[in-house]
């Protein structure tokens, strides 16, 4: 296993979670503006994303199963791994914060428009008041 090839794997990796913070960064902004159809364009991005992540990491954990016992591989090398992967841990850290916000400003909109419907529901004058006064009870 050549530990360049990892080496670029770790960065893509780290490249798709910048993008992916990205995405997050500006889905709470549109959440905030309650923009739901861009939020959902958003999330189709975050899903294609979470493929390629899924894809990388799989490989990865391979790869690095192999080398952690060959010879071959430095241990400048091994830093420089480890180093990449911290990077990449404390960005899915930062997601994983950013979407607890999203979660939060999600629940705070559902239990807006929850208490909006049990207001509307309290205020709703019942049909029978709305028949037309004019016809016949029989």
């Amino acid at each position: 296993m050549d530990s360049n090839e990892i080496l670029k794997a770790l960065e893509r990796e780290r490249a798709l979670l910048e993008d992916f913070i990205c995405l997050s960064e500006e889905q709470l902004l549109l959440l905030e503006d309650e923009d739901i159809d861009a939020v959902n364009s958003l999330l189709q991005k975050r899903a294609d994303l979470m493929m390629e992540l899924t894809a990388i990491e799989t490989t990865l954990g391979t790869w690095i199963s192999q080398i952690r016992n060959d010879p071959s591989v430095t241990s400048e090398m091994m830093r420089e791994f480890r180093a990449v992967n911290d990077e990449i841990v404390s960005m899915a850290n930062h997601i994983v914060e950013i979407d607890a916000q999203t979660h939060a400003r999600l629940d705070m909109m559902k239990e807006r428009t929850r208490r909006d419907i049990e207001n509307s529901d309290r205020t709703r004058q019942p049909l029978h008041l709305y028949s037309d006064p004019y016809k016949r009870k029989v």
